[in-house]
């Protein structure tokens, strides 16, 4: 597989794989990664690269972190006078009992950023809040957290906070796109080994042509989110407008698709929980309800194009700049 992944992003992406496989119960993975001291050096590109390379690891192994909401909260650590690894951003969806609020990973011993667009940013410890847990396969931990309006006090302004709240987002959906993607590959893997493995007929299912389609198909939509995802990492800054958007609704709809690929080629043994494809298929639904479903960010790009003309496609002289980084 080709990628425009550089080699200290690569290094670390096979460093945090290791430290998160051996990681045992109670241990911060994170703070032995040296990942929240990457968090206060995000200005640097290769701090940053590497930061964003944990959530493809955490997707190929299935680690459960507060990492994601760590790094949507990185734009605040400023204003909030907060340090590395003390601030986690909860995560605003909407569902049919209305607007809800979700945090990721074990925030015991936190403050929570509660940002609210147009009244500000909130913190509060997560002692204060009063968290449902929210039971969905994929090892992944998430609470809906519910909190009285009253005990939300802005500390930063709104002002201040659409920046922040833009350069979240946009960090936000790039790390959960790189996680979609390692989870996703982890099924094509899987896909494969089955094919070589599994007989039929008096050969291996992984000469069958129609097996063989699956599987390309598969590969093929690895490689282009691949490409998509590195490649917003390289431009940061650069990336055009609503471009994070772009990248996460592509990776959804890529993710969903390499899932249900993979899973025709196992065939029964894949629809049963002892099978590990449906860890990372679930992983890969979840984090794709998470700030904007790929169904959600595609028709409001459609709309927003539709009345903008706008161009959410990096420029080629953004990309080869962003290339040779």
């Amino acid at each position: 597989m080709t990628s425009v992944v550089e080699s200290p992003d690569r290094e670390f992406l096979d460093a945090a794989g290791a430290v998160l496989r051996a990681a045992t119960p109670g241990e911060d993975p994170l703070e032995a990664l040296g990942w929240w001291d990457l968090l206060a050096e995000f200005d640097d590109t290769d701090a940053r690269g590497a930061a964003l390379a944990l959530f493809r690891a955490q997707g190929r192994e299935l680690a459960d972190t507060a990492a994601l909401g760590a790094l949507l909260a990185q734009p605040y650590l400023a204003a909030t006078g907060s340090e590395p690894g003390t601030l986690v951003a909860v995560i605003a969806r909407r569902s049919a009992r209305g607007e809800r609020f979700v945090a990721v990973g074990d925030v015991a011993g936190r403050a929570l950023l509660v940002d609210r667009p147009g009244q500000g940013a909130s913190v509060i410890p997560a002692e204060k809040a009063e968290l449902v847990p929210v039971t969905v396969p994929g090892r992944l931990t998430l609470h809906e957290v519910r909190v009285d309006d009253t005990a939300l006090t802005p500390v930063v302004t709104e002002a201040d906070a659409v920046p922040a709240r833009a350069r979240g987002l946009f960090l936000g959906r790039i790390a959960a796109s790189l996680e979609i993607l390692g989870a996703a590959e982890q099924t094509a893997a899987l896909a494969v080994a089955y094919a070589g493995s599994r007989e039929q007929f008096g050969r291996p299912i992984g000469t069958f042509q129609a097996v063989r389609h699956l599987l390309a198909w598969a590969q093929t939509d690895c490689v282009a989110l691949e490409s998509v995802v590195t490649t917003a990492v390289a431009l940061d800054d650069a990336a055009p407008e609503r471009h994070d958007e772009v990248v996460k609704a592509l990776a959804g709809r890529n993710g969903r698709r390499i899932c249900e690929r993979t899973m025709q080629v196992l065939g029964g043994i894949g629809f049963t929980a002892e099978h590990d494809h449906h860890l990372f298929h679930s992983r890969v639904l979840a984090l794709d309800a998470l700030l904007g479903t790929s169904a959600e960010l595609t028709y409001a790009l459609g709309a927003w194009w539709r009345e903008s003309r706008g161009d959410p496609s990096a420029p080629v002289r953004a990309l080869l700049a962003g290339a040779g980084s």
